[in-house]
């Protein structure tokens, strides 16, 4: 029974949500082709929010799911969910998340940890900060792990006081690992972590 919830958790969100945020995406280019004020393009916005809508309660079932089983305390897949979970209603989306393989395999607590703990402030960060639309967080697991968040937002100021990005550093670095953070190609922000797995 638990594996049955598991591999539907995985299901739902490896492959439903994903299909649903790349449909979001398509839309929102479209509506912005429209522009807004015209009949089509204002229909399309609403159907963008009940696709955000819909993949917020689907995020919210996984999340149960997990729970349900005990996996959200233990696995990194199931903390990722739970902190994506808990930061939606903050940003105002559902950001879109790659799992590059699958994350079964226990990593060592104290890397699991920091790793989620990146990923937090770096969420708290675009949704205090960015003013950004839509964001993507992609996690992959060979002999490191690594984390990489991208938002659309404004980017980093100048002026910005960089006390959380010395600490996000400082969990990076105890692990033998790196973490930056810089400016997107063309807008907002990319923070790639990456911590060795001993």
């Amino acid at each position: 029974m638990a594996d049955d919830r598991d591999r539907i958790a995985a299901d739902l969100h490896d492959h439903v949500i994903q299909r649903l945020f790349a449909a979001g995406l398509s839309l929102q280019s479209v509506a912005k082709q429209l522009g807004t004020g015209t009949t089509s393009g204002d229909r399309i916005v609403e159907n963008i929010t009940i696709l955000d809508q819909t993949i917020s309660q689907i995020r919210t079932t996984i999340f149960q799911l997990h729970r349900s089983t005990g996996a959200v305390a233990s696995g990194l897949r199931g903390r990722v969910l739970d902190v994506l979970a808990d930061m939606t209603p903050a940003l105002g989306f559902s950001p879109e998340t790659r799992f590059t393989r699958p994350l079964q395999s226990s990593l060592p607590d104290d890397v699991t940890d920091d790793l989620v703990a990146v990923l937090r402030e770096a969420l708290s960060n675009i949704a205090r900060h960015a003013n950004a639309r839509s964001a993507a967080v992609d996690i992959s697991v060979h002999d490191e792990v690594t984390l990489r968040v991208v938002d659309d937002g404004l980017g980093i100021p100048t002026t910005a006081r960089h006390s959380g990005l010395a600490n996000l550093q400082a969990r990076a670095e105890r692990h033998g690992g790196t973490l930056s953070v810089a400016r997107g190609e063309r807008a907002g922000t990319r923070l790639p972590c990456t911590l060795p797995i001993t």
